[in-house]
Formats: C-alpha cells, sequence, structure tokens
C-alpha cells in the first residue's frame, strides 16, 4: 500500500494541474481523510456559495471529489 501512495499523489498533481482557477482552489481545499460541509468551503475558498456549487458540481462529475451526506464534499482517491 505504501508503494502506490507516490503514483497517487502523483495523479492528483496531474488533476489539478487540469484544472481552471476555481476547480483548482477548491480541489485544493479538500482532502481524502477529512470531508468538508458547503459552508466551510464557501468560507474558505472566498468565493460566493453559487460558485462553489457549481465548481463542486463539475468536480463531482470528473470523477475527482464525491458528496457525501449532509452536504459534505472530500476528494476522490485517484
Amino acid at each position: 500500500m505504501q508503494a502506490e501512495k507516490p503514483e497517487a499523489e502523483q495523479r492528483n498533481l496531474l488533476v489539478a494541474a487540469a484544472l481552471n482557477g476555481s476547480e483548482k482552489k477548491l480541489y485544493e481545499l479538500l482532502n481524502t481523510e477529512e470531508p468538508l460541509v458547503i459552508d466551510d468551503i464557501v468560507e474558505r475558498s472566498g468565493l460566493n456559495s453559487s460558485e462553489v456549487l457549481a465548481t463542486l458540481f463539475t468536480l463531482e462529475m470528473k470523477g475527482i471529489i464525491r458528496q457525501l451526506p449532509g452536504k459534505q464534499f472530500s476528494k476522490v482517491l485517484l
């Protein structure tokens, strides 16, 4: 399992490089261990809530984040 970690990190870097400004900002706020609720994402990103929701939806459709119960979001391990 340990040998896979650098590969996963490299894949995550490649994904982040392909994102636009707001997508990248939100993707970098999230992690795989601790999901964030939508209000925290809006507050930490400095973006308005409609932009955050639209961007999270786009990231979710790309398969790189997931929505959990209670409007919480986390990265997907690639």
